[in-house]
């Protein structure tokens, strides 16, 4: 478990990805696009957020391949714009001088050639915040990574057999 800890921290820092704006999400791929979907969706139904929330910062975009499917983990940073929060979408709200920031960190396993999610985690809280979650966001999200697929003929068996 150590072992993939560490594989999964040296290709994180390979890959992390930093930018201002929204124009980076350009470049994701079917499964990151699909995990930001669900991060702004998740965040947006919580009863507690009245604006909108535009994405101000990509920390990290990170997408590895698996036999048992893909491992996507984003961690993104949010701001408040002047839109209501059924208007999240809209690309004219503008941004709050003095709102609220937070940060959102995802990990999703999909199972290969499919829509299916076979373990996720999503975390979004004040950036104030994050600093006491990092070592536990970690964890899951290595948790995340390591969930094995069973749903091809004789994946289960063989991968029983070693």
């Amino acid at each position: 478990m150590k072992a993939a800890a560490i594989t999964w921290w040296i290709i994180s820092v390979l890959v992390i990805v930093s930018s201002e704006g929204q124009s980076l999400t350009n470049n994701f791929s079917e499964n990151q696009n699909k995990t930001m979907k669900m991060i702004m969706e998740h965040f947006h139904n919580k009863d507690h957020i009245r604006n909108g929330f535009k994405v101000s910062n990509v920390i990290k975009a990170v997408e590895i391949d698996y036999i048992s499917g893909a491992f996507v983990n984003l961690e993104i940073e949010l701001k408040q714009t002047t839109c209501h929060k059924s208007h999240w979408t809209k690309t004219d709200c503008g941004l709050l001088k003095n709102g609220r920031t937070f940060n959102c960190f995802a990990c999703f396993k999909f199972s290969y050639h499919s829509e299916k999610i076979l373990s996720q985690l999503l975390d979004c809280v004040a950036t104030h915040q994050v600093e006491a979650r990092v070592q536990r966001r970690n964890q899951s999200c290595t948790d995340v990574e390591m969930k094995q697929g069973f749903d091809k003929p004789g994946s289960y068996g063989f991968l029983k057999s070693n």
